[in-house]
């Protein structure tokens, strides 16, 4: 008797405990199912974030195509110029591009011609969407060219220097619409000492696009 008493007390205290803990169980459970949750939602945001920014992730390359008009520097003409760059991000937001160009020249002290060059810019994105919808510029770059007619100086054959800003819009999954305003100059570098060279803007606007676009 003495033992089914025991046996009795233990199970009713057993009752009582789970009574008292089953709350709190509840509640422990509830929380680390809330926890495990929110952890979940902050890797798919952070997830998400890294994707978003892929268009100027490093490594990433691009095409640029886009025309451009040159004037400002009064008596010298203007140059009306097609752009096709290739771009690789060095670093996250900060790109390297080559870009090669055909171009128009009307001459203010010369017969109109036409010229070609190449010019090495950097270009970095300093400002970002985190939806990946624009983004806002600034580039530094150099170059040279080569003209059939004399426009900034007494020779042919020229060196360039570039720098202004601009942005960029996402219209689809794989094309932005880019643009922006540059200062040009433009000289034989005071090789032959004549002419003074062109001190004026540059305008362009075009697109962007991946370079391997199916993938």
């Amino acid at each position: 008797m003495a033992i089914i008493n025991h046996i009795f007390d233990f199970k009713f205290v057993l009752i009582i405990m789970i009574f008292f803990l089953a709350p709190t169980l509840t509640q422990a459970t509830e929380d680390a199912e809330s926890t495990l949750n929110m952890n979940t939602k902050s890797l798919e945001k952070k997830e998400g974030e890294h994707n978003i920014k892929k268009d100027f992730s490093r490594g990433t390359r691009k095409w640029q195509i886009y025309p451009s008009f040159a004037g400002g520097d009064r008596g010298k003409g203007n140059l009306y110029a097609l752009h096709f760059g290739y771009g690789k991000f060095l670093w996250d937001n900060f790109s390297f591009n080559v870009d090669v160009f055909g171009t128009y020249i009307r001459s203010g002290i010369d017969d109109n011609g036409v010229g070609l060059g190449l010019d090495v810019i950097f270009r970095q994105h300093f400002l970002m969407r985190n939806d990946d919808t624009y983004s806002v510029y600034l580039d530094l770059g150099g170059g040279l060219e080569v003209q059939s007619t004399e426009f900034a100086g007494t020779r042919n054959f020229n060196f360039r220097v570039l720098g202004g800003g601009g942005g960029t819009i996402k219209v689809t999954e794989n094309v932005r619409l880019m643009g922006g305003l540059r200062y040009l100059h433009i000289s034989d570098a005071g090789i032959d000492g004549g002419g003074g060279g062109f001190d004026g803007y540059q305008i362009y606007i075009g697109i962007m696009m991946p370079f391997n676009i199916g993938r």
